[in-house]
């Protein structure tokens, strides 16, 4: 709620136009003309509220509030019982049951979700229907199991089940699904939230291609390069989102965070392999924070700051480790880091007014538009290009210190076969064997 809104949600209407008449905002029949019509809306809108089914004013306005916060936690509550319930009945209830579950949850996730849409409580319904979307996972397993796509897991002589690739298809199958269910969701209900399993999905039918389509010998090594290429790949799918949403309703949001957090988890993996380019962080850490005034998102800014607080802990933990000066260092970075998030959190609305300040309510965009989305990418996927040659190498590299260990081991077992037991000098004996 803005601060005009606050401020004069309890000012009367009569008492408004009256003041506006008195000040000559208004004339006398303007004024005769606004007091007719409210009169007639405050008894028209009503009657056809009720006629509807629907009533005023009853759920609080969507934000960050105490009302957002029960609905949130009642709806994990739901889904941590249902997931204790699975868990604990798993083996019992069996793939049938498990299909059963899930179809009733799911059931009544969506009649709960269309109920208090009717009835004014969009926010509420909202959440329903996420629960709805989210219970797709566990029923699509149960057909795949039922159908024999799925393999049983406990099954030791069952060599699909530890095909990696195998099951990575297997479960693109079930995250196609979840994605169908929440796009056809989307259109009947417009609620943000619904966008959170539809990243989620998307984020592991990416990483589930990869494991399916690519060398399983290689994954240990191109994984991470791989994961920042789905990172790039979700940023760009969120600015094109955030260009097409509706103002009303922010998807973009959740495809960001998932974006971000890949990013995070990717960088982080191949940190050991990168050499000298992790310095630069500070420049990826720079163009997250410089997105982020162009489109708005706090997101993104948090992702830039953690970038680059992340690379004054590796000069501070790592280069300058053996520096006597560390403890200063440390205590230094430490204020450096306040003092950055409370310039941030003050000078941020400014920052984004003074970038943003020819924006005539268009889409936001980035300056360079697609070159700016498109040009990561294609510098993540160059990097996992020239990765894939290096794992080869580094891939027959451990292949041949694996096969010289297990050559050795089975020397050593064949030598402690044919070595002889000793003998006890004194009685002719064994050593070790026990004397009378």
């Amino acid at each position: 709620m803005s601060e005009v809104d606050r401020l004069t949600r309890n000012v009367p209407a009569s008492a408004l136009i009256d003041a506006a008449a008195d000040r000559g905002v208004i004339d006398a029949e303007q004024r005769t003309a606004l007091h007719a019509l409210a009169v007639e809306l405050a008894t028209v809108v009503p009657n056809a509220a009720i006629a509807a089914g629907a009533t005023i004013g009853r759920e609080a306005r969507r934000g960050f509030n105490a009302i957002t916060i029960a609905y949130s936690l009642g709806a994990l509550l739901v889904l941590f019982a249902l997931g204790w319930l699975l868990a604990d009945r798993w083996t019992a209830l069996g793939p049938g049951g498990v299909l059963g579950v899930s179809v009733l949850y799911a059931a009544a996730f969506a009649g709960a979700a269309t109920l208090l849409r009717r009835r004014g409580f969009e926010l509420a319904g909202g959440i329903a229907a996420v629960l709805a979307v989210a219970m797709t996972p566990v029923w699509g397993w149960a057909v795949l199991r039922l159908t024999g796509e799925w393999p049983d897991p406990l099954a030791w002589d069952n060599a699909l089940a530890r095909y990696d690739p195998y099951m990575a298809s297997r479960a693109i199958i079930i995250e196609l699904a979840t994605i169908g269910v929440a796009l056809a969701t989307i259109r009947r209900v417009p609620f943000f939230g619904l966008a959170a399993p539809l990243g989620l999905a998307l984020v592991g039918v990416m990483l589930h291609l990869g494991r399916a389509l690519g060398d399983p010998r290689l994954s240990w090594y191109v994984g991470p390069y791989y994961q920042c290429v789905i990172a790039c790949t979700l940023f760009a799918i969120a600015y094109a989102v955030n260009r097409r949403q509706r103002p009303d309703e922010d998807y973009a949001v959740w495809f960001y965070i998932a974006g971000s957090i890949t990013l995070g988890v990717g960088y982080t993996q191949v940190w050991s392999s990168i050499g000298a380019w992790r310095h630069a962080m500070p420049l990826v850490a720079a163009a997250l924070v410089v997105a982020s005034l162009y489109l708005r998102r706090r997101v993104l800014l948090l992702a830039g700051g953690a970038a680059a607080f992340g690379y004054l802990g590796y000069l501070a933990f790592d280069v300058f480790r053996r520096v006597i000066a560390l403890p200063v260092a440390l205590a230094t970075l430490g204020l450096l880091v306040i003092v950055a998030t409370v310039w941030m959190q003050r000078r941020f609305p400014a920052l984004v007014e003074r970038v943003n300040r020819d924006d005539d309510g268009r889409a936001r965009v980035l300056p360079t538009g697609p070159i700016a989305v498109l040009g990561p990418l294609a510098i993540a996927l160059t990097a996992m290009l020239f990765a894939l040659g290096e794992a080869k190498e580094r891939t027959a590299e451990r292949d041949w210190q694996a096969s010289i260990w297990r050559r050795r081991i089975k020397h050593e077992a064949i030598m402690r076969k044919k070595t002889p037991p000793a003998v006890d000098t004194v009685r002719g004996a064994p050593a070790g064997t026990p004397r009378s």
